[in-house]
C-alpha cells in the first residue's frame, strides 16, 4: 500500500526499456503469494499430494500452450517454449516428489522448498548474470502455488501496469488486456521482460526501485518510455506539456519511417553501415522495421538456457535459420555461446568473480562436446545460407585460444562434409575485443581473425577494474573514459593495417554522438539495440566526416571524462 498522503505531482526515474509516452490510471499488481502449509503430511497423504502436484503442472502447461496458438503472440514463443521447458525438467519432478513422500511435506511446502533451492544456487553461483532465468523460475513457483490454492491474479483492461518485476509470461498474458504501459521497481532494458515489451511496442520503464511503494491503483500517472521518467497525479500544465509531445512522437515515428528509407551515408556521402544486436526472433519486427542491415550480434545463450537446448542440434538449426530468414538478404554474425556453468543444483564450481572466470572461449574449450554441437548446428546451417553467416569468439585473451577454436572448427567441417552434409567452408571467423590484452595486441589478432568486434562493455569493465553490476561502483563505470577511447582507435588503426574490418557492438555504439566519434576513428560498421537505430542514423547522416575526425580527434586529446563531456555537449548544442 502506498505511503503517500496527498496527491502532489511526484517524480520517479527509472530506466527507460521501451520508448513512447502514454497517460492513463494504474493497476498495481502483485503476484499472489498463498499462505504455505506449515504442517505435515502422513505416508498415506504422499500419493494424493503428488497427483495434485502433477495436476497442477498440467494446468500451467495448458495455459502456456494456449498463449502459443495466439497468432498474435507468435513473436514471443521463445520466452513460453522456455518455461514450458522448465515445467517439463525431470529433474523438477523428481525433487518435489522427493521432498513430498520422504520429507513428508504437503505439495505447496515442497514446491516452494525446491524452488527456493534453484533460486539460492543460481544466486550463489551467479549473482545477477542469471537474473533472467530466476525471474522465470520466481514466476513458475508463484503461477504453480496460485494453481494450487485456486488464486487469480486480477489486473483492469486498459490501465498502465506497476509491479515489482515482471516476467515474460505476464506480459504476454497481460497483452491481452490491452495494457498501456508497464513500469517496474526491478529489472533492466536488457532482461526478457523488457524485450518482450519493446516487441510488443508496450511504453516501459524498469528499475525504478519505489514505483510500488508510491503509486496506488487508479492513479493518474504520465510514463515516459524515452528517458525513464515516471509522473505520479500530473497537474494540468505536466498533462498538456505531455499530450504535446506524444502529439510530437506520433510525427517523429512518421519522421523516422522515412528517415529509415534513406541510405546511411554522411552529410558528405561516406556510407556506414548499422547493424542489430539480437537474442530472440521477436526482437528483429523492430530490426526490420529500422531497417537495420543484417545482425551484428546475434546471442545465443538464451536457447541453451532454455533447457539445455544446444544437446539438441536440430533445435539449434531451427533458432538460425528463423533468424537468417527473417534478415534475408544481411549477414547474421553468431556468438558462440557466453556464459559459463549451467549447473544450477551442483554448486562445487562456485566462482568468486565470473565475470573474470571461467566463461566465453575458456569454457567452451573445455567443453568440447558443448561446442562442437554449436559448431555443428551453425556450420549445418550456414549450407543454405551461404555467405551470410558469421562467427564470433567471445571472451578471447590468447592467441592460443584462436588456434584451438580452428583445430576444433576443422574438424567439425570435416565431420559434416564426410556426412553428406552441405555447409560453407569459408564462414568469418571473428574475434571479440573485450579483453585488454586483445586490444594491446590488436595487430598480432587481426593476423588471425577475419574480423573484430569490439565490445565496449566488458572491454570498459575490465580495463577499469569495475564490476557494472556493482552499485557502489557504478559511477566509475564509464564507457567514454578516456583510455577506451585510446585502445579503440588502437584497435581500428590495426585492423586497418591488416585489411580487417572492425566493427562495435556494445552499448558506446548507441549513443548517437559517440556513434559519430567511432566513425571518425575509422570504424563505419556500428551494431546495437534496435530501438536506438534511427537516432544514431538521424546522427551521423547530420554530420560530415572530416567534422566527425575532428571530433574524435579533441576526444582521444581529452584527459579527463569530464572534458568527454563537455565535447560531446557542445557538439550537440552546435547541432
Amino acid at each position: 500500500m502506498s505511503d503517500q498522503v496527498d496527491n502532489k505531482e511526484m517524480h520517479i526515474s527509472g530506466a527507460a526499456a521501451c520508448p513512447g509516452i502514454v497517460i492513463g490510471n494504474t493497476s498495481l499488481y502483485q503476484r499472489v503469494r498463498p499462505n504455505i502449509s506449515d504442517t505435515q503430511i502422513s505416508d498415506d497423504e504422499a500419493e494424493e499430494h503428488i497427483r495434485r502436484f502433477y495436476e497442477a503442472l498440467g494446468a500451467a502447461e495448458e495455459e502456456l500452450r494456449m498463449l502459443l496458438e495466439n497468432p498474435d503472440l507468435e513473436d514471443t514463443t521463445p520466452f513460453i517454449q522456455t518455461q514450458i521447458a522448465i515445467l517439463k525438467d525431470p529433474e523438477l519432478h523428481d525433487r518435489v516428489e522427493q521432498e513430498i513422500s520422504a520429507n513428508n511435506k504437503p505439495v505447496d511446502s515442497a514446491v516452494e522448498s525446491i524452488f527456493r533451492n534453484y533460486l539460492q544456487i543460481i544466486q550463489k553461483n551467479h549473482g545477477g548474470t542469471f537474473q533472467n532465468k530466476s525471474v522465470d523460475i520466481s514466476d513458475i513457483r508463484d503461477r504453480l502455488l496460485q494453481i494450487l490454492h485456486n488464486k487469480r491474479d486480477e489486473i483492469k483492461e486498459g490501465t498502465i501496469l506497476v509491479a515489482r518485476e515482471l516476467s515474460p509470461r505476464e506480459i504476454i498474458s497481460f497483452s491481452n488486456r490491452n495494457i498501456k504501459g508497464l513500469i517496474t521497481d526491478q529489472g533492466g532494458t536488457t532482461s526478457h521482460a523488457a524485450i518482450i515489451a519493446r516487441s510488443m511496442n508496450i511504453p516501459t520503464v524498469v528499475g525504478t526501485q519505489k514505483a510500488t511503494k508510491v503509486i496506488n491503483c487508479d492513479d493518474e500517472v504520465v510514463l515516459d518510455g524515452r528517458n525513464g521518467e515516471v509522473v505520479v497525479h500530473p497537474e494540468k500544465e505536466t498533462r498538456k506539456k505531455y499530450r504535446s509531445l506524444i502529439d510530437q512522437q506520433s510525427q517523429r515515428e512518421a519522421d523516422y519511417k522515412l528517415l529509415c528509407k534513406k541510405p546511411n551515408k554522411t552529410s558528405d556521402g561516406k556510407p556506414f553501415s548499422l547493424q542489430a544486436n539480437v537474442e530472440f526472433t521477436e526482437e528483429l519486427s523492430i530490426a526490420n522495421e529500422y531497417r537495420a542491415e543484417g545482425v551484428g550480434l546475434l546471442r545465443t545463450e538464451s536457447i541453451y538456457l532454455s533447457g539445455k537446448g544446444f544437446k539438441n542440434i536440430d533445435r539449434q538449426v531451427s533458432f538460425y535459420t528463423s533468424i537468417l530468414e527473417l534478415t534475408a538478404p544481411h549477414s547474421v554474425t553468431v556468438r558462440l555461446f557466453d556464459v559459463g556453468g549451467d549447473k544450477f543444483f551442483e554448486d562445487e564450481h562456485k566462482e568468486q568473480n565470473p565475470f573474470l572466470g571461467w566463461r566465453g572461449i575458456r569454457m567452451l574449450l573445455e567443453q568440447p562436446e558443448l561446442l562442437k554441437n554449436q559448431l555443428r548446428a551453425i556450420y549445418k546451417t550456414s549450407g543454405n545460407f551461404e555467405g551470410r553467416i558469421r562467427l564470433l569468439v567471445p571472451m578471447v585473451s590468447t592467441i592460443d585460444e584462436v588456434q584451438k577454436l580452428k583445430t576444433i572448427i576443422k574438424k567439425v567441417q570435416q565431420e559434416l562434409i564426410s556426412e553428406g552434409i552441405s555447409i560453407d567452408e569459408k564462414v568469418p571467423i571473428g574475434l571479440m575485443v573485450e579483453v585488454p590484452s586483445v586490444a594491446l595486441k590488436a595487430d598480432l589478432f587481426a593476423t588471425n581473425a577475419d574480423f573484430l568486434s569490439i565490445g565496449t562493455n566488458d572491454l570498459t569493465q575490465y580495463v577499469l577494474a569495475v564490476d557494472r553490476g556493482n552499485e557502489r561502483i557504478a559511477n566509475l563505470y564509464d564507457q567514454r573514459h578516456p583510455a577506451i577511447w585510446q585502445l579503440i582507435k588502437e584497435v581500428a588503426e590495426a585492423g586497418k593495417r591488416n585489411n580487417v574490418p572492425v566493427s562495435v557492438c556494445g552499448e558506446l555504439a548507441s549513443d548517437p554522438i559517440a556513434a559519430c566519434c567511432l566513425m571518425g576513428l575509422g570504424i563505419d560498421t556500428l551494431s546495437m539495440n534496435s530501438v536506438v537505430l534511427p537516432s544514431v542514423k538521424q546522427m551521423l547522416r547530420s554530420n560530415s566526416y572530416p567534422d566527425m575526425q575532428q571530433l574524435a580527434k579533441k576526444v582521444l586529446q581529452a584527459e579527463t571524462l569530464n572534458d568527454i563531456d563537455k565535447l560531446f555537449s557542445n557538439w550537440e548544442t552546435k547541432k
